[in-house]
């Protein structure tokens, strides 16, 4: 039932955190606090309450449908495609997430990369014409943390980052290594073509949030999203090599970067949700197909980048050219709106899944997963009045006219930041 996430330097330090502040945040509460107004008014509807602490609450439900048309019995576990194993998410400081209910009776364990899973104790042998039905329910709480509120201590700008070599040791040697899909010590000339890429890039760069903008920027005006889906996922070369990826694809790309340079990333991956989203797909001829109401599957790097520490960097959702650093700023993982459920820091993912959906194809197993992301409502806490509500709406209005008036004049000098950026 696990399935993997497939599809998602600003200014000179010279320039005060307080303009770059401004420049993020009136781009992005806008839109923000109009999907609050509206989650707010769902909330009245639905009499949803959260509890304090946390500002939104959604519920989330997973089913999986394993159909064996064959002649013969087949072992669940085989294939990671059709192992009755679900993520059991994350549960930090940002979230907090509970198993509600479930179809079968889940064994909660923590699998190789330390993430939370349940095993659904079920016969994992399924004969001729046999169905197997698995569903679980979550409930999850989100937290308003200070990133969420651009409060970043200290302020995101380049003088108050601190250096590549103030990286510690131990974190290098976990998460700088070649490993899973992030081969960077691969002889492969494409794997050689991503390490010059890397450290061309970086140059003589000794700033760790400058480095990481730089890579940020070449993937952002390089790489492109694809037209349409593929049933494979490409390696971090293949990408580079092909100037395309999905969200994941993009991530795993600037993870082999980070990793070539000596800057520690990750990847995470987990559920983003879209109000009025409805999609349906399918892989593998038909064999695997996907429902997904309200929510998208998604994935992002972690970087760490001192003193802030681990911070997301998200090149399909966050990403802006005239704006870069939104990678991280506006990345899916500071919403409300996103539920965590796992990293990979080793795995090879993309082989595991690569080989299971070949191999599905030549059975006769079909898989129907459908998922959909539900929002319960917002905190009392936070909750506004009617005639606060419209006040913010005509605020809003008129911070929309200041916006449009601000970026017509900031884009006039945005040629010459990027052109002292190179001198500096």
């Amino acid at each position: 039932m696990r399935s993997t996430s497939r599809r998602n330097e600003h200014q000179l330090g010279s320039v005060s955190n307080r303009t770059l502040g401004n420049r993020i945040e009136m781009r992005f509460v806008v839109p923000l606090l109009f999907t609050l107004i509206l989650l707010a008014n769902q909330t009245r509807a639905m009499g949803g309450t959260i509890p304090a602490g946390y500002y939104t609450g959604y519920d989330l439900s997973f089913s999986v449908k394993v159909v064996n048309e064959g002649s013969s019995k087949i072992d669940l576990t085989s294939n990671a495609l059709t192992d009755p194993v679900t993520f059991l998410f994350l549960n930090n400081t940002s979230q907090t997430v509970i198993l509600t209910s479930s179809s079968h009776k889940v064994a909660a364990t923590i699998d190789e990369e330390e993430n939370p899973v349940g095993i659904f104790q079920v016969d994992t042998n399924l004969g001729q014409g046999q169905i197997l039905v698995l569903e679980a329910n979550f409930r999850a709480l989100t937290r308003l943390t200070s990133t969420r509120r651009f409060e970043w201590i200290p302020p995101l700008e380049y003088p108050s980052s601190g250096l590549v070599r103030d990286i510690p040791g131990e974190l290098v040697k976990r998460y700088c290594i070649s490993a899973g899909p992030w081969r960077i010590n691969d002889a492969d000339p494409s794997w050689s073509s991503v390490r010059e890429l890397a450290l061309k890039l970086a140059g003589n760069e000794t700033n760790a949030l400058k480095a990481v903008f730089r890579l940020i920027e070449w993937v952002g005006e390089n790489i492109k999203y694809p037209s349409s889906r593929k049933d494979r996922i490409l390696f971090p070369n293949e990408t580079l090599t092909a100037l395309e990826g999905d969200s994941d694809e993009q991530a795993n790309l600037i993870i082999s970067l980070c990793r070539t340079v000596g800057i520690p990333a990750h990847l995470q991956c987990g559920y983003t949700h879209y109000p009025s989203r409805e999609e349906k797909w399918s892989r593998y001829d038909g064999h695997i197909s996907f429902q997904l109401d309200r929510m998208r599957r998604h994935a992002w790097a972690m970087v760490y980048i001192p003193p802030w520490g681990w911070l997301p960097v998200d090149m399909t959702i966050g990403y802006s050219k005239e704006e870069p650093l939104q990678a991280i700023q506006a990345a899916a993982a500071q919403s409300l709106g996103t539920v965590i459920s796992n990293n990979y820091f080793v795995k090879d993912y993309v082989s595991e899944v690569n080989r299971d959906g070949e191999q599905l194809r030549r059975t006769a197993v079909r898989i129907e997963q459908r998922a959909s992301m539900k929002p319960i409502g917002i905190s009392s806490e936070y909750q506004a009045s009617d005639a606060a509500t419209l006040t913010t709406v005509l605020l809003i209005g008129f911070g929309a006219i200041i916006l449009t008036v601000y970026v017509i004049a900031r884009s006039r000098t945005r040629n010459r930041l990027r052109a002292q950026l190179q001198k500096a």
